[in-house]
């Protein structure tokens, strides 16, 4: 590609500015959270050799393997810290204000887009997924490079470059979470509003070209993933509470309330200057209403018949919500938007040191390990009444990954499983009959019950832990 070129497709100063801002909010304390169970999952995965990696797609998490398999070399080259594992994840978020910034500035003004990019940074769910590592982060940058390419392919300047830029952002897309996919009938509606005012009448061909090339591409994972689909069998069909809780695209309730209180302020403020038009055109909301609400609803329709909705499957729609946020706030004047960034950065702030925390993302895996090691003798044992909770021993390499698992079957390695599989009943309770001290852990339950692998074995419960939304029993044996 020609200088020139590369120009056109590398961000301008307020983007860059929005990456570097966006890059050091979520690097702040990105240590001190705990990994949760999900992580667990990805230490679990890194942690075996590259072909059985490979091997373990086959059989489960495929959709996540393109992740696993650049986090598997991330971690031969950093390690397995906190910072190692979570890093990629704030870059990608950082890249992702980056191209909201592009976009906006595209759609509307320089001064519009480094407000979204801006918000963007703000937003509390934009710190928790970049300080977490799964790849959702990277489904959002490859969502928000979708659609600046989308606006590239639509403009007056397309050229058959941005489709090829637009196919290869969707296979990106579509290889960090296939219900990223679901941006594809988002655009459909958006090029269908476009339409009307575009003087370029091969933009609808070029986008189905780009279109299929990705599907086609992508379809071996795709038939993979649903082989496999019992790997959500656990969730349930969203209610109420679950569409209220799309929310958290946002924030809080305050936060949410004035975001939009201000982004109003801004459109009515263009409106009486008569520069809503400038300030906000038809384009912006044709790309971002689309972009926020179709995934969602769509995800919410299917699941009254197979659940398939949880809220990480949405994320990739928090840039739509960020340039609707700071255009608006731009669209007021330079005053009016420091001083809605600065409004929404305060309300932001509670939630933001929250997910900071020890705790931040609930399970506090660190702290369950750091109890074990300080208690834990020679000989003791672990078990895992739940099912998935045995990944818990993949986060560090101290307490719980010391200890003796009698439920395990075959290893996780050896099993192509996240956790390894369960050993017959039998075998578990002629185990624990060899053991003195058996440690237990419960999650999300009012409080511990003893575990039916126990019943009719003389164990006592000696002490209990309780870490977050996790308990942290100790039992031993009494003859």
């Amino acid at each position: 590609m020609r200088p020139s070129r590369w120009r056109s497709v590398l961000p301008s100063w307020p983007a860059a500015c929005a990456a570097v801002v966006t890059l050091a909010v979520t690097l702040w304390k990105i240590q001190v959270p705990s990994l949760w169970r999900d992580e667990s999952a990805t230490q679990s995965a890194t942690q075996r050799s590259l072909p059985d990696l490979i091997a373990m797609l086959g059989h489960v998490d495929a959709v996540h393997g393109t992740y696993y398999v650049l986090m598997w070399l991330e971690v031969r080259l950093a390690g397995h810290s906190e910072l190692a594992l979570r890093l990629p994840s704030a870059l990608a978020m950082a890249a992702a204000a980056a191209l909201i910034t592009m976009t906006g500035s595209r759609l509307v003004s320089r001064r519009a887009g480094l407000a979204a990019g801006l918000t963007f940074a703000a937003l509390p769910a934009v710190s928790w997924f970049a300080q977490d590592a799964r790849p959702f982060a990277m489904e959002t940058a490859a969502g928000a490079a979708a659609s600046y390419f989308l606006v590239r392919l639509a403009g007056d300047d397309g050229r058959h470059r941005w489709a090829c830029w637009y196919a290869a952002s969707l296979v990106f897309l579509g290889l960090a979470n296939v219900f990223g996919l679901l941006l594809i009938p988002a655009h459909a509606v958006t090029l269908a509003a476009w339409r009307a005012t575009s003087r370029r009448r091969d933009v609808a061909r070029r986008w189905l070209g780009a279109v299929i090339i990705a599907c086609v591409a992508l379809l071996p994972l795709i038939v993979l993933a649903w082989t496999q689909r019992a790997q959500v069998s656990w969730l349930q069909p969203p209610g109420a509470a679950a569409v209220l809780a799309t929310g958290r695209l946002v924030g809080s309730a305050a936060l949410l309330l004035a975001a939009a209180v201000l982004t109003g302020m801004g459109l009515a403020y263009a409106a009486l200057h008569g520069r809503l038009g400038t300030d906000w055109p038809a384009r912006l909301p044709a790309l971002c209403l689309p972009w926020l609400a179709g995934p969602p609803v769509i995800l919410f329709v299917t699941s009254q018949l197979q659940p398939v909705y949880t809220f990480r499957y949405i994320v990739f729609c928090m840039p739509a919500a960020a340039l609707l946020i700071g255009t608006g706030l731009a669209a007021a004047g330079r005053l009016a938007t420091a001083a809605g960034l600065i409004l929404i950065v305060l309300l932001s702030l509670p939630a933001q040191l929250g997910e900071r925390g020890p705790a931040g993302h609930a399970d506090n895996i660190r702290r369950l390990d750091q109890i074990v090691a300080q208690y834990e003798r020679p000989g003791d044992a672990v078990l895992y009444p739940q099912a998935g909770s045995a990944s818990f021993a993949a986060a560090y390499s101290y307490g719980l990954a010391r200890l003796h698992d009698v439920m395990l079957g075959e290893t996780a390695a050896r099993s192509d499983t996240i956790a390894g599989t369960e050993a017959p009943a039998q075998v578990v309770r002629r185990r624990l009959r060899r053991v003195r001290r058996v440690w237990v852990t419960e999650s999300n339950v009012p409080s511990p019950g003893r575990p039916p692998q126990l019943g009719g074995l003389p164990f006592r419960l000696v002490r209990t832990w309780q870490v977050t939304v996790s308990w942290l029993c100790l039992y031993t044996y009494q003859a």
